[in-house]
This record gives C-alpha cells, structure tokens and sequence, in this order.
C-alpha cells in the first residue's frame, strides 16, 4: 500500500488541499452531501453516525489513511455519517468535482485511483467479515496488528463501538491480552 499511496498522493498533487483540523472539529456534518476524500498526513479522524440514540463509529483514519462519508461522497446525496477531528489533524483534501474533472482531463490516471479504489473495497470487506465471522478477541488482536498505536489515541468507547462489541467486553479482552 505505501508505494500505491505515494503514486495517489503525487498523481494528484495539483488538486490536493492541505487542511488543518484542531481535535474536536466536525470535518463534515451529517444531512449534507460530503464534497471531499481526505488523506490523514498526520492527526487521527473518525467517521461515525447515531442509531436508535448511540453513536456507532464506522471507521478511524490514521496516518497515511483515507476517510470520507462514502454514502454521500459517491451518490451525492446528503450523508448521515460525521467525520471528526480526534487528534490535531493535518490532511490533504480531493474536492469531489475537482476530482472528476482531473480524471476527464487525465484518462490515464483512471487504473491509478480504480487500483486505489480497489485497496479501499477490499479493507472494507476485510472489515465488514470481521465483524460477521471473527470473535470479540479475534477483532481487537487483529485492530491491534493493524493499527499499533491506537488503543493510546482513541477512546475505548469508539473503539468497542467500531468492533461491535460492548465496552465491557472489550475490558475483558484486553485484560485477557496482558
């Protein structure tokens, strides 16, 4: 992924925004159509939305990690998902019509972001049966390996509410993991 992440991040240079984002920002709101993919250069966002009153967290962004509202940014239709500034946070931001136009203008860059678009699809299916086959212990080890750092960076609550599990079982499963 690094070495496709750094052709992304060259390849479309020219339309990259870099935006700053101080912890506790709403990047985007939900009930309006999400205009930008944002690349984490640095910082920590969070994409969540309510249901039935609770907030469920669909996805972090790390470091060299894209985030956007993806029901809103592909179908341009109002999203329900917030994205959030857990840490000060530095992106780079692709606006959606800028986006589109580049792609018209450079044809060739269509197998870049289709091989980029490709990797995200199939964390998000790694994700999605996660969720469905692995068991609560299985999930944090496997967050564990993935993302090293963030059990220091982000609150136990969004993260036994990304698992899909309850806080209490996540208090067990890491008591078990020491």
């Amino acid at each position: 992924m690094p070495n496709l992440y750094e052709s992304i991040l060259h390849a479309f240079e020219p339309i990259l925004e870099e935006k700053k984002f101080k912890i506790g920002t709403a990047v985007h709101q939900p009930n309006i159509t999400c205009n930008h993919l944002f690349q984490v250069q640095s910082g920590l966002l969070r994409a969540y939305y309510y249901k039935e009153g609770k907030d469920i967290t669909a996805h972090f962004a790390l470091e060299n990690g894209s985030i956007t509202a993806p029901d809103s940014f592909i179908s341009r239709r109002k999203s329900k998902y917030t994205i959030e500034a857990l840490e000060d946070s530095n992106v780079l931001a692709i606006e959606h019509s800028r986006l589109e136009k580049y792609l018209v203008d450079r044809p060739e860059l269509e197998h870049l972001a289709r091989k980029y678009t490709e990797f995200i699809f199939m964390e998000l299916l790694e994700r999605l049966e996660g969720l469905v086959f692995l068991t609560a212990k299985e999930k944090y080890h496997l967050l564990i390996k993935d993302n090293p750092t963030i059990i220091q960076r982000v609150n136990l609550g969004h993260i036994a509410s990304y698992l899909n599990i309850t806080q209490e079982t996540l208090s067990r499963v890491r008591k078990m993991a020491i």
